[in-house]
């Protein structure tokens, strides 16, 4: 099973400005969607938003 985790975080973004997401960080949630470890479902979930993403992420 793919897990989604998050590769890095792109400069200068809202998630860097954040300070709070590290690259490695496993993408349990999505705008209240629990993942059940697949990365495509993390995919599809990213690709249907059009607003700010909220993630849910363990380290």
């Amino acid at each position: 099973m793919a897990r989604a985790s998050l590769l890095q975080i792109e400069e200068g973004s809202k998630a860097a400005a954040v300070d709070k997401l590290l690259a490695g960080d496993e993408i349990v949630g999505i705008n209240d969607i629990g993942l059940s470890g697949f990365r495509q479902e993390a995919i599809c979930l990213v690709k249907g938003s059009h607003k700010t993403l909220k993630l849910v992420v363990k380290r």
